[in-house]
């Protein structure tokens, strides 16, 4: 969700290709942010932190997106020297572009309510952003209330951190 302004930005910046090179250039970036977070889950999985059922769900959730931004790449069908190659290049240049969308977001923001961010065949992206911005909300709501939920229930005095019997440390 925060690639999609930034890559948006920079995808049009220098011609409109239309809407496979923009959806592209914001699933590449996915794909390399997406990177991030599954060196991220590998570290706390060794660490005993996740279960390996969320390393396989965010390794598949990196290549549907790494697969479906290199097909929408493939139907650019080259034009004007646009394309990377092959889908291992796509996902290092989605390592860049991850970067370059997260520097280009809060100046790319401003422009999504005048519509001068997105040209018109864009429209589907930006209800895709706005879709997962809901998503995002409901998600973080529902773990709010999970937590308080758990608070509530926890018996009084209890350290919710570990077991009083754990040495503390400094």
């Amino acid at each position: 969700m925060i690639t999609q302004p930034g890559s948006i930005a920079f995808a049009n910046w220098d011609a409109p290709y239309g809407f496979y090179k923009d959806l592209s250039v914001w699933l590449s970036s996915a794909a390399g942010g997406l990177l991030l977070v599954l060196a991220y889950g590998l570290y706390e999985w060794r660490n005993g932190k996740l279960s390996s059922v969320n390393l396989l769900l965010v390794g598949g959730t990196v290549l549907l997106t790494a697969i479906i931004g290199y097909r929408a790449e493939l139907a650019l069908g080259g034009e004007m020297g646009y394309g990377s190659g092959n889908i291992v290049l796509f996902v290092i240049g989605g390592l860049i572009g991850f970067i370059l969308s997260v520097m280009l977001l809060l100046i790319s923001l401003p422009y999504i309510p005048t519509g001068e961010l997105y040209y018109p065949y864009d429209r589907p992206l930006v209800i895709a952003w706005l879709a997962m911005i809901a998503a995002t909300l409901l998600l973080e709501a529902a773990y709010l209330k999970e937590r308080r939920r758990e608070k509530l229930t926890e018996p009084e005095g209890q350290d919710p951190s570990g077991s009083s019997s754990e040495p503390r440390g400094p």
